[in-house]
Protein backbone atom coordinates (compact mmCIF):
# COMPACT_ATOMS: atom_id res chain seq x y z
CA UNK A 1 0.00 0.00 0.00
CA UNK A 2 1.32 3.35 -1.02
CA UNK A 3 1.74 5.57 2.24
CA UNK A 4 2.05 9.08 0.85
CA UNK A 5 -1.27 10.01 -1.50
CA UNK A 6 0.49 12.22 -3.23
CA UNK A 7 1.93 8.84 -5.31
CA UNK A 8 -1.13 7.31 -4.54
CA UNK A 9 -3.24 10.28 -6.53
CA UNK A 10 -0.97 9.91 -9.59
CA UNK A 11 -1.70 6.07 -9.72
CA UNK A 12 -5.50 6.19 -8.76
CA UNK A 13 -6.88 9.48 -9.60
CA UNK A 14 -4.44 11.50 -11.94
CA UNK A 15 -5.67 10.75 -15.56
CA UNK A 16 -3.14 11.23 -18.68
CA UNK A 17 -4.08 11.81 -22.08
CA UNK A 18 -2.25 12.61 -25.71
CA UNK A 19 -5.24 13.84 -27.81
CA UNK A 20 -6.88 16.75 -28.73
CA UNK A 21 -9.96 17.93 -27.03
CA UNK A 22 -13.95 18.35 -28.12
CA UNK A 23 -17.15 19.04 -27.31
CA UNK A 24 -20.96 17.43 -27.33
CA UNK A 25 -23.06 19.88 -29.49
CA UNK A 26 -26.35 18.64 -28.84
CA UNK A 27 -28.51 18.59 -25.88
CA UNK A 28 -29.89 14.77 -25.70
CA UNK A 29 -33.30 14.01 -23.55
CA UNK A 30 -32.94 13.84 -19.60
CA UNK A 31 -34.86 10.62 -18.57
CA UNK A 32 -35.06 8.91 -15.32
CA UNK A 33 -34.47 5.22 -14.72
CA UNK A 34 -37.88 4.20 -14.34
CA UNK A 35 -38.48 5.87 -17.69
CA UNK A 36 -35.57 4.08 -19.28
CA UNK A 37 -36.76 1.09 -17.80
CA UNK A 38 -40.44 1.69 -19.69
CA UNK A 39 -38.22 2.59 -23.25
CA UNK A 40 -36.74 -0.62 -23.06
CA UNK A 41 -39.46 -2.51 -21.94
CA UNK A 42 -41.14 -1.14 -25.56
CA UNK A 43 -38.56 -1.66 -27.50
CA UNK A 44 -39.14 -5.42 -28.15
CA UNK A 45 -38.96 -6.72 -31.67
CA UNK A 46 -36.96 -3.90 -32.38
CA UNK A 47 -33.35 -4.67 -34.19
CA UNK A 48 -30.00 -3.49 -32.07
CA UNK A 49 -29.19 -0.39 -34.47
CA UNK A 50 -32.17 1.02 -33.35
CA UNK A 51 -32.16 0.30 -29.89
CA UNK A 52 -28.32 1.74 -29.85
CA UNK A 53 -29.80 4.87 -31.85
CA UNK A 54 -32.60 5.62 -28.90
CA UNK A 55 -30.37 5.11 -26.13
CA UNK A 56 -27.91 7.29 -27.33
CA UNK A 57 -30.30 10.08 -27.62
CA UNK A 58 -31.27 10.16 -24.04
CA UNK A 59 -29.34 11.18 -21.20
CA UNK A 60 -29.58 9.76 -17.82
CA UNK A 61 -30.74 11.74 -14.46
CA UNK A 62 -30.36 9.38 -12.06
CA UNK A 63 -27.03 6.79 -11.47
CA UNK A 64 -27.70 3.05 -12.39
CA UNK A 65 -26.70 0.44 -9.50
CA UNK A 66 -25.36 -3.09 -10.47
CA UNK A 67 -28.95 -4.84 -10.44
CA UNK A 68 -30.46 -2.39 -12.05
CA UNK A 69 -28.28 -2.31 -14.63
CA UNK A 70 -28.20 -6.34 -14.84
CA UNK A 71 -32.34 -5.94 -15.56
CA UNK A 72 -32.06 -3.70 -18.11
CA UNK A 73 -28.99 -5.17 -19.89
CA UNK A 74 -31.64 -8.38 -21.09
CA UNK A 75 -33.40 -5.76 -23.17
CA UNK A 76 -30.26 -5.40 -25.37
CA UNK A 77 -29.96 -7.67 -28.32
CA UNK A 78 -26.70 -7.14 -29.48
CA UNK A 79 -22.95 -5.25 -29.21
CA UNK A 80 -24.21 -1.65 -30.71
CA UNK A 81 -27.30 -1.32 -27.92
CA UNK A 82 -24.85 -2.69 -25.53
CA UNK A 83 -21.81 -0.28 -25.93
CA UNK A 84 -24.83 2.43 -26.43
CA UNK A 85 -26.26 0.96 -22.96
CA UNK A 86 -22.51 0.78 -21.39
CA UNK A 87 -21.89 4.38 -22.33
CA UNK A 88 -25.64 5.62 -21.21
CA UNK A 89 -25.07 4.16 -17.33
CA UNK A 90 -21.52 5.13 -16.94
CA UNK A 91 -21.75 8.64 -17.83
CA UNK A 92 -24.57 8.71 -15.10
CA UNK A 93 -21.98 6.93 -12.76
CA UNK A 94 -21.52 10.32 -10.40
CA UNK A 95 -25.01 11.22 -9.92
CA UNK A 96 -27.91 10.17 -6.97
CA UNK A 97 -29.41 6.86 -7.46
CA UNK A 98 -32.72 6.79 -8.32
CA UNK A 99 -35.43 6.68 -5.57
CA UNK A 100 -36.29 2.92 -5.60
CA UNK A 101 -32.38 2.18 -4.23
CA UNK A 102 -33.34 4.28 -1.41
CA UNK A 103 -33.91 2.90 2.33
CA UNK A 104 -36.35 4.79 3.80
CA UNK A 105 -35.03 4.15 7.39
CA UNK A 106 -34.09 7.25 9.59
CA UNK A 107 -30.96 8.81 10.11
CA UNK A 108 -28.17 7.44 12.83
CA UNK A 109 -27.95 9.56 15.88
CA UNK A 110 -24.63 11.07 16.40
CA UNK A 111 -23.13 8.50 18.34
CA UNK A 112 -24.08 5.96 15.48
CA UNK A 113 -22.92 7.87 13.40
CA UNK A 114 -19.23 8.48 15.29
CA UNK A 115 -19.33 4.60 15.57
CA UNK A 116 -19.79 4.25 11.50
CA UNK A 117 -16.98 6.59 10.79
CA UNK A 118 -14.47 5.01 13.66
CA UNK A 119 -15.44 1.14 11.88
CA UNK A 120 -14.39 2.40 8.11
CA UNK A 121 -11.01 4.20 9.22
CA UNK A 122 -10.30 1.01 11.24
CA UNK A 123 -11.39 -1.15 7.88
CA UNK A 124 -9.02 1.13 6.19
CA UNK A 125 -6.00 1.28 8.68
CA UNK A 126 -5.98 -2.70 8.94
CA UNK A 127 -8.40 -4.67 6.81
CA UNK A 128 -6.61 -3.18 3.91
CA UNK A 129 -3.29 -3.68 5.39
CA UNK A 130 -4.25 -7.30 5.55
CA UNK A 131 -5.06 -8.40 1.69
CA UNK A 132 -3.56 -11.49 0.45
CA UNK A 133 -0.68 -11.02 -2.25
CA UNK A 134 -2.81 -11.99 -5.18
CA UNK A 135 -2.80 -11.35 -9.11
CA UNK A 136 -6.41 -10.24 -11.47
CA UNK A 137 -7.07 -9.45 -14.69
CA UNK A 138 -7.90 -5.25 -15.15
CA UNK A 139 -10.11 -5.49 -18.37
CA UNK A 140 -10.71 -1.63 -19.72
CA UNK A 141 -13.14 -0.87 -22.20
CA UNK A 142 -12.40 3.17 -23.62
CA UNK A 143 -14.89 5.61 -24.97
CA UNK A 144 -14.09 9.30 -26.36
CA UNK A 145 -16.03 11.41 -28.58
CA UNK A 146 -14.78 13.86 -30.96
CA UNK A 147 -15.55 17.87 -31.65
CA UNK A 148 -16.48 19.58 -34.41
CA UNK A 149 -13.50 21.48 -35.21
CA UNK A 150 -10.51 22.89 -37.87
CA UNK A 151 -7.36 20.80 -37.03
CA UNK A 152 -3.93 22.09 -38.46
CA UNK A 153 -2.62 19.04 -40.40
CA UNK A 154 0.49 18.43 -42.23
CA UNK A 155 -1.25 18.25 -45.48
CA UNK A 156 -3.22 21.06 -44.66
CA UNK A 157 -6.37 22.16 -42.28
CA UNK A 158 -8.97 19.29 -42.24
CA UNK A 159 -12.41 19.80 -40.58
CA UNK A 160 -13.30 16.69 -38.07
CA UNK A 161 -17.31 16.33 -37.43
CA UNK A 162 -18.92 15.73 -34.00
CA UNK A 163 -19.03 12.19 -33.05
CA UNK A 164 -20.70 11.76 -29.75
CA UNK A 165 -19.15 8.92 -27.45
CA UNK A 166 -17.90 6.08 -29.00
CA UNK A 167 -15.88 3.01 -28.32
CA UNK A 168 -11.86 3.08 -28.85
CA UNK A 169 -10.54 0.40 -27.39
CA UNK A 170 -10.44 -2.80 -25.39
CA UNK A 171 -7.41 -3.73 -23.21
CA UNK A 172 -6.59 -6.48 -20.94
CA UNK A 173 -3.67 -6.00 -18.37
CA UNK A 174 -2.48 -8.80 -15.54
CA UNK A 175 -2.23 -6.60 -11.96
CA UNK A 176 -0.68 -8.13 -9.34
CA UNK A 177 -0.97 -6.80 -5.22
CA UNK A 178 2.12 -8.16 -3.34
CA UNK A 179 3.02 -7.14 -0.14
CA UNK A 180 0.80 -3.96 -0.19
CA UNK A 181 1.59 -2.53 -3.86
CA UNK A 182 0.03 -2.63 -6.83
CA UNK A 183 2.62 -3.55 -9.69
CA UNK A 184 0.60 -3.45 -13.21
CA UNK A 185 2.36 -5.48 -15.96
CA UNK A 186 2.67 -3.75 -18.94
CA UNK A 187 4.60 -6.14 -20.97
CA UNK A 188 1.38 -8.35 -21.11
CA UNK A 189 -1.27 -5.73 -22.39
CA UNK A 190 -3.35 -7.10 -25.02
CA UNK A 191 -5.23 -4.14 -26.69
CA UNK A 192 -7.81 -5.62 -29.02
CA UNK A 193 -7.68 -2.48 -31.26
CA UNK A 194 -5.47 -0.55 -33.48
CA UNK A 195 -6.43 2.18 -32.18
CA UNK A 196 -4.03 5.05 -30.66
CA UNK A 197 -2.87 3.94 -27.33
CA UNK A 198 -3.19 7.63 -25.79
CA UNK A 199 -6.11 8.25 -23.52
CA UNK A 200 -7.94 7.66 -20.09
CA UNK A 201 -5.40 5.46 -17.65
CA UNK A 202 -6.17 5.01 -14.15
CA UNK A 203 -5.21 2.13 -11.81
CA UNK A 204 -4.29 2.06 -7.36
CA UNK A 205 -7.68 0.81 -7.07
CA UNK A 206 -6.16 -2.26 -4.78
CA UNK A 207 -5.92 0.27 -1.86
CA UNK A 208 -3.90 3.36 -2.41
CA UNK A 209 -7.30 5.21 -3.77
CA UNK A 210 -9.18 3.69 -0.52
CA UNK A 211 -7.01 4.67 1.92
CA UNK A 212 -5.97 7.83 0.57
CA UNK A 213 -9.37 9.15 -0.29
CA UNK A 214 -10.57 8.47 3.81
CA UNK A 215 -7.66 9.54 4.69
CA UNK A 216 -8.41 13.08 3.47
CA UNK A 217 -12.14 12.81 4.09
CA UNK A 218 -11.78 12.19 7.86
CA UNK A 219 -9.67 15.54 7.84
CA UNK A 220 -11.68 17.27 5.72
CA UNK A 221 -16.05 17.49 6.16
CA UNK A 222 -18.46 14.19 6.42
CA UNK A 223 -22.11 14.47 6.49
CA UNK A 224 -24.68 11.71 6.82
CA UNK A 225 -26.18 11.19 3.23
CA UNK A 226 -28.85 8.33 3.20
CA UNK A 227 -29.41 4.85 3.73
CA UNK A 228 -29.56 2.89 0.42
CA UNK A 229 -29.70 -1.06 -0.45
CA UNK A 230 -26.16 -2.23 -0.48
CA UNK A 231 -24.74 -5.60 -1.87
CA UNK A 232 -25.27 -7.59 1.69
CA UNK A 233 -28.18 -5.55 3.34
CA UNK A 234 -28.22 -2.13 3.82
CA UNK A 235 -25.59 0.26 3.28
CA UNK A 236 -24.69 3.66 5.07
CA UNK A 237 -23.31 6.61 3.19
CA UNK A 238 -21.62 9.36 3.72
CA UNK A 239 -20.66 12.84 1.98
CA UNK A 240 -17.39 14.34 2.32
CA UNK A 241 -15.70 17.45 0.95
CA UNK A 242 -11.84 17.71 0.68
CA UNK A 243 -10.89 21.59 0.38
CA UNK A 244 -7.48 21.70 -1.85
CA UNK A 245 -4.96 22.64 1.22
CA UNK A 246 -5.80 19.28 2.79
CA UNK A 247 -6.18 17.67 -0.48
CA UNK A 248 -4.00 14.94 -2.36
CA UNK A 249 -5.63 14.84 -5.53
CA UNK A 250 -3.73 15.98 -8.32
CA UNK A 251 -5.62 16.18 -11.62
CA UNK A 252 -2.73 15.49 -14.51
CA UNK A 253 -3.15 16.11 -18.38
CA UNK A 254 -0.50 15.30 -21.00
CA UNK A 255 0.40 16.79 -23.29
CA UNK A 256 -0.57 20.93 -23.77
CA UNK A 257 1.26 22.38 -27.04
CA UNK A 258 2.33 25.82 -27.52
CA UNK A 259 3.31 26.47 -31.41
CA UNK A 260 5.70 28.56 -31.72
CA UNK A 261 7.14 30.29 -34.94
CA UNK A 262 10.01 27.98 -34.99
CA UNK A 263 9.18 24.87 -32.31
CA UNK A 264 6.23 23.57 -31.00
CA UNK A 265 6.97 23.03 -26.70
CA UNK A 266 4.67 20.82 -25.32
CA UNK A 267 4.12 20.40 -21.25
CA UNK A 268 2.27 18.39 -18.45
CA UNK A 269 -0.81 20.38 -17.02
CA UNK A 270 -0.70 19.10 -13.37
CA UNK A 271 -2.97 21.18 -10.36
CA UNK A 272 -3.84 19.91 -6.85
CA UNK A 273 -7.88 20.15 -6.42
CA UNK A 274 -10.10 19.89 -3.90
CA UNK A 275 -12.47 17.52 -4.10
CA UNK A 276 -16.04 15.60 -2.98
CA UNK A 277 -17.75 12.41 -2.90
CA UNK A 278 -19.40 9.59 -1.01
CA UNK A 279 -18.65 6.40 0.35
CA UNK A 280 -21.16 3.61 1.05
CA UNK A 281 -20.17 0.70 3.39
CA UNK A 282 -21.57 -2.13 5.72
CA UNK A 283 -22.48 -0.11 9.18
CA UNK A 284 -21.09 -2.83 10.60
CA UNK A 285 -17.89 -3.78 9.47
CA UNK A 286 -16.64 -0.62 7.92
CA UNK A 287 -16.24 -2.06 4.52
CA UNK A 288 -16.98 0.23 1.67
CA UNK A 289 -18.61 -1.11 -0.94
CA UNK A 290 -18.49 1.89 -3.32
CA UNK A 291 -16.80 5.30 -3.39
CA UNK A 292 -16.32 8.04 -6.08
CA UNK A 293 -14.28 11.54 -6.17
CA UNK A 294 -15.20 14.75 -8.13
CA UNK A 295 -12.59 17.78 -8.66
CA UNK A 296 -13.51 20.82 -8.02
CA UNK A 297 -11.50 22.68 -10.60
CA UNK A 298 -10.89 26.13 -11.21
CA UNK A 299 -13.20 27.83 -13.86
CA UNK A 300 -11.82 28.71 -17.29
CA UNK A 301 -8.69 25.81 -16.71
CA UNK A 302 -7.52 23.23 -19.59
CA UNK A 303 -9.22 20.49 -17.65
CA UNK A 304 -12.72 20.94 -16.89
CA UNK A 305 -14.11 18.16 -14.85
CA UNK A 306 -12.81 14.99 -13.31
CA UNK A 307 -14.04 12.20 -11.45
CA UNK A 308 -13.92 8.45 -10.71
CA UNK A 309 -16.03 5.57 -8.83
CA UNK A 310 -14.75 2.45 -7.71
CA UNK A 311 -17.36 -0.30 -6.61
CA UNK A 312 -16.11 -3.40 -4.50
CA UNK A 313 -17.79 -6.31 -3.63
CA UNK A 314 -16.70 -10.08 -2.00
CA UNK A 315 -13.96 -12.37 -4.25
CA UNK A 316 -12.98 -15.32 -2.79
CA UNK A 317 -8.98 -15.75 -3.08
CA UNK A 318 -7.39 -19.07 -1.74
CA UNK A 319 -9.27 -19.79 1.70
CA UNK A 320 -10.41 -16.74 2.21
CA UNK A 321 -13.45 -13.94 1.35
CA UNK A 322 -12.20 -10.24 0.90
CA UNK A 323 -13.62 -7.38 -0.25
CA UNK A 324 -11.96 -5.84 -3.07
CA UNK A 325 -12.60 -3.90 -6.31
CA UNK A 326 -15.07 -5.14 -9.49
CA UNK A 327 -15.51 -2.29 -11.37
CA UNK A 328 -14.56 1.38 -11.96
CA UNK A 329 -15.53 4.13 -13.97
CA UNK A 330 -13.53 6.98 -14.78
CA UNK A 331 -14.42 10.32 -16.55
CA UNK A 332 -12.41 13.55 -17.72
CA UNK A 333 -13.23 16.43 -19.93
CA UNK A 334 -10.48 18.59 -20.86
CA UNK A 335 -10.12 21.50 -23.62
CA UNK A 336 -8.40 21.42 -26.42
CA UNK A 337 -4.81 22.59 -26.49
CA UNK A 338 -3.08 22.90 -29.59
CA UNK A 339 -4.31 26.61 -31.16
CA UNK A 340 -4.66 26.96 -35.00
CA UNK A 341 -1.67 28.36 -36.59
CA UNK A 342 -0.44 31.80 -35.91
CA UNK A 343 -2.69 31.98 -32.31
CA UNK A 344 -0.97 32.21 -29.49
CA UNK A 345 -1.72 29.59 -26.59
CA UNK A 346 -2.91 32.22 -24.04
CA UNK A 347 -5.59 33.38 -26.25
CA UNK A 348 -7.25 30.27 -27.75
CA UNK A 349 -9.14 27.44 -25.45
CA UNK A 350 -10.53 24.95 -27.79
CA UNK A 351 -13.92 22.45 -27.17
CA UNK A 352 -14.17 20.14 -24.75
CA UNK A 353 -13.29 16.71 -25.03
CA UNK A 354 -14.83 13.47 -22.74
CA UNK A 355 -12.84 10.65 -21.82
CA UNK A 356 -14.87 7.77 -20.50
CA UNK A 357 -13.41 4.35 -18.98
CA UNK A 358 -15.12 1.31 -17.77
CA UNK A 359 -12.90 -0.92 -15.92
CA UNK A 360 -13.12 -4.54 -14.49
CA UNK A 361 -11.40 -6.59 -12.47
CA UNK A 362 -11.57 -10.47 -12.78
CA UNK A 363 -10.10 -13.98 -12.50
CA UNK A 364 -8.53 -13.01 -8.81
CA UNK A 365 -6.13 -15.74 -7.97
CA UNK A 366 -3.53 -16.14 -5.34
CA UNK A 367 0.02 -15.08 -5.74
CA UNK A 368 2.40 -17.64 -4.92
CA UNK A 369 6.23 -17.03 -4.70
CA UNK A 370 7.98 -20.66 -5.23
CA UNK A 371 11.25 -21.17 -3.20
CA UNK A 372 13.50 -24.62 -3.88
CA UNK A 373 16.97 -24.95 -3.15
CA UNK A 374 19.57 -25.70 -5.35
CA UNK A 375 22.54 -27.76 -5.16
CA UNK A 376 25.86 -28.33 -6.56
CA UNK A 377 24.89 -30.79 -8.67
CA UNK A 378 21.62 -28.86 -9.53
CA UNK A 379 23.37 -26.30 -11.07
CA UNK A 380 26.84 -28.19 -12.79
CA UNK A 381 24.66 -31.18 -14.09
CA UNK A 382 27.41 -32.64 -16.28
CA UNK A 383 29.33 -32.14 -13.14
CA UNK A 384 30.67 -36.22 -11.73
Amino acid sequence: MIGRFSAAVLLALAPLFCLAQGQKPEVASKVGVEQLTAMLATDSGKDDGQIAAELSGVQLTESLRVGQRSRLAVHLPGEKSQQAFTILADSAALLRPAEDELVSNPAPNASALRQMLVSVVNYANSTLHQLPNFIATRATTAFEDRPQEDVLEPTGTVSYSYLPLHFVHHEKAAVTYRDGHEILDASGRVRETSASPHGLETAGEFGPFLSTVLADAVKGKITWARWEHGIAGNDAVFHYEVPRTGSHYQVRFCCMREDGFESIATHIYSEAAAYHGEFAFNPATGAVHRISVEAELTPGEVVESAGMVVEYAPVEIGAKTVILPVRSVSILKAHTTAPPAGMHMAAYKGPAKTFLNETSFENYRQFRGEMRMITDQDANPSKP
